[in-house]
């Protein structure tokens, strides 16, 4: 992975996702596009007061937004000081998913790192409102999400939710394979079954998927279905300690189903690891 885009707001999540980002990635060489986007609609962050409309707003918009990623910039050289990464910062005047749907194809993004800005207390939601619509909408490269203010911790355990419904590919599993050999990583399936047993196609699947993961540590493990599937991952995660979640997004498939999930607004499924997200148009 060559080159990272991390859209940021100035939160502290989005800056907590971009140094996570530089520490998962610190081995590597690569570069860092870090991406601001506003529209009229967007809070001024000054105390300056601008027309509040027209070509004098968006001016200050611009402003602000060239401010904060400069300072953004220097502030994430400070914390990371290696000549490994590059930076180079965006700002654009378009709605989010426009703006970086737009700078992953012109920059060639091989990943799309992101801050979960979820509510916390009784409202406790899976993803914020942009990374969940992000990662139902992107299909041109991966998302991988990063929990508000967690500090940054080698994913020695990966774990990849299937339901085996769907054939794999070398280029599909590649995010998978790629974050597992930088840290040397056990990978462990998990299944959730809603049948008996496996048919004869989700049986091919599954050799397929041992096959492609057998350079590394793997296992696999079925968990019972407790009629939702967030609370069976939930479970999964927290008993064998992992420290990502993987899921390749097809259309209409179980990540699409499990957004959908009412259990996700509880308040007993917080998801507190990163979330790698692998898109498949099919």
């Amino acid at each position: 992975m060559k080159n990272i885009l991390v859209p940021t707001d100035f939160s502290n999540e989005a800056y907590n996702a971009l140094f996570y980002a530089t520490q998962m990635l610190a081995s590597k060489a690569c570069t860092f596009h870090i991406l601001n986007s506003y529209t009229e609609t967007t809070p001024l962050r000054s105390r300056r007061i601008a027309k509040r409309e027209g070509k004098a707003l968006i001016r200050q918009l611009s402003d602000e937004s060239m401010e904060g990623l400069r300072s953004t910039c220097h502030r994430i050289k400070l914390d990371t000081n290696t000549t490994r990464h590059q930076f180079h910062i965006i700002s654009r005047n378009s709605g989010l998913l426009d703006a970086i749907s737009t700078v992953v194809r012109e920059n060639q993004i091989d990943l799309v790192v992101m801050g979960n800005r979820g509510h916390t207390g009784t409202k406790t939601i899976f993803w914020g409102s942009n990374t969940a619509r992000a990662i139902k909408h992107m299909r041109q490269c991966p998302i991988l999400t990063i929990p508000r203010e967690i500090e940054f911790k080698e994913p020695k355990q990966i774990a990849f939710a299937t339901d085996y419904k769907r054939n794999y590919s070398a280029d599909i599993l590649e995010p998978l394979r790629f974050t597992a050999s930088l840290f040397n990583s056990s990978v462990h399936v998990m299944h959730i079954t809603e049948e008996k047993k496996l048919d004869k196609y989700q049986e091919s699947n599954s050799h397929v998927l041992r096959e492609y993961l057998s350079p590394y540590k793997y296992a696999e493990h079925w968990m019972p279905y407790f009629g939702s599937k967030a609370d069976a991952i939930d479970l999964f995660l927290k008993e064998l300690g992992m420290d990502m979640l993987t899921m390749v997004n097809y259309n209409h498939d179980f990540l699409e189903n499990l957004l959908r999930e009412p259990v996700i607004k509880r308040v007993n499924f917080r998801l507190g690891i990163p979330f790698l997200v692998i898109p498949c148009a099919d």
